[in-house]
C-alpha cells in the first residue's frame, strides 16, 4: 500500500470512527469534537483529514475527576462503540483489533493539563492480505476554558455530534500557532518544535468564509483567542508575536505540497487582516505568568 492509498484509507476509517464515536451517548456526552475534521464539515468542503481530535468535556470531568476513572471509562466505551457501529455494517466490513488508551504525558502534566491519546488497530475485509495497516490515533485534550457558545450541535449523517464551533476553531488556530514559535517554547522549558504553518492555511480558509465584515463572528473569535491562551498560559503582543521568525515560516509552509490550495501570501494577508481585527477588540497584550 503506497502512502496514497494508507492515507485515504486512513481518512476513510477515521470517518468510520467519528460516526461510531458519535453515536454513542456516552461519549457523546463526554467529548467535544474540534480540528481540521470539524473544521471541514463547518467549511462544507470535502477534504481529506488524517486527525481524529477532542476536547474531554466538563461534563466527564464533573462526573468522574480521577484520571484514571476516565482512562477506565475510554477504554470500556471507545471498543464498544466502535464494535457495534462495526457489526452494523452490511456487509461487515471493517473488524476491530485492540484498542489502547495512553496517558499524555505518561506521568501527569505538571500543570494539570492531562491528555489522552488513543491507538486504534482495525481489520479491514476488503484487504485480507494487506499487512501494516495504519493504526488511527486519536487524541483527546484537557478540558479548557470556553466561551457562552462556544460549542454547537452539528449533525454528521443524522447524528447529533458535540464540536467546538467555527468562531472557536478560529481562535484556537491563532493560540496553536503561537504554542510552536520558540517565545513560548522557552517559557514552557519545551524543546524545539516545527512551526504549525498548517494553522496559518486554515486562518485564511475561514476568513474566506467568514469575511472581515462580519464583526459579530471575528469578534467571538477574538474572544475565544483570548480564552484559549489564557488556558495554555500563550503571551501574545499582537501581529509581533506571530511574526516571529517569519521567514522560516515562509520556508516551511511553501514546502508543504498540501498547502498549495493557499499562496503563503494569502495566508500572511489573512494573518495581518484577523490581528488587526483582534486589536481593534484591545484583547492585546496578553501576558500570562507562569503560577
Amino acid at each position: 500500500m503506497n502512502r496514497q492509498s494508507r492515507d485515504q484509507w486512513n481518512n476513510e476509517i477515521l470517518n468510520e470512527v467519528f460516526l461510531a464515536v458519535i453515536a454513542s451517548e456516552p461519549l457523546r456526552n463526554a467529548l467535544i469534537f474540534k480540528g481540521a475534521r470539524i473544521l471541514n464539515l463547518h467549511l462544507r468542503e470535502n477534504r481529506q483529514s488524517l486527525d481524529l481530535d477532542s476536547n474531554i468535556a466538563p461534563q466527564l470531568v464533573a462526573s468522574t475527576p480521577d484520571l484514571g476513572a476516565q482512562a477506565r471509562f475510554l477504554e470500556e466505551q471507545i471498543p464498544a462503540a466502535l464494535r457495534r457501529h462495526f457489526e452494523r455494517q452490511n456487509p461487515v466490513r471493517f473488524a476491530l483489533g485492540r484498542v489502547k488508551v495512553d496517558r499524555q504525558p505518561p506521568k501527569g502534566h505538571p500543570r494539570g493539563w492531562d491528555a489522552f491519546h488513543l491507538n486504534i488497530n482495525v481489520q479491514d475485509n476488503l484487504l485480507p492480505g494487506v499487512l501494516g495497516l495504519p493504526v488511527i490515533q486519536m487524541d483527546m485534550a484537557a478540558p479548557e476554558t470556553l466561551g457562552p457558545d462556544a460549542v454547537e450541535t452539528l449533525t454528521v449523517q443524522g447524528i447529533p455530534a458535540k464540536v467546538y464551533a467555527l468562531h472557536r476553531i478560529a481562535g484556537e488556530k491563532l493560540r496553536a500557532y503561537l504554542t510552536s514559535l520558540p517565545p513560548y517554547r522557552r517559557k514552557m522549558q519545551g524543546g524545539a518544535r516545527e512551526f504549525r504553518v498548517k494553522d496559518l492555511h486554515d486562518i485564511a480558509r475561514i476568513l474566506r468564509a467568514r469575511p472581515a465584515s462580519n464583526e459579530e463572528f471575528w469578534t467571538k473569535a477574538g474572544g475565544e483567542f483570548q480564552l484559549a491562551c489564557q488556558s495554555r498560559l500563550v503571551d501574545c503582543q499582537g501581529l509581533e508575536s506571530f511574526m516571529e521568525n517569519w521567514s522560516l515560516a515562509r520556508e516551511r509552509y511553501e514546502a508543504d505540497g498540501s498547502l498549495r490550495n493557499v499562496t503563503f501570501d494569502e495566508a500572511e494577508r489573512a494573518l495581518k487582516i484577523v490581528a488587526g481585527l483582534i486589536e481593534g477588540q484591545r484583547i492585546f497584550p496578553l501576558e500570562f505568568p507562569i503560577p
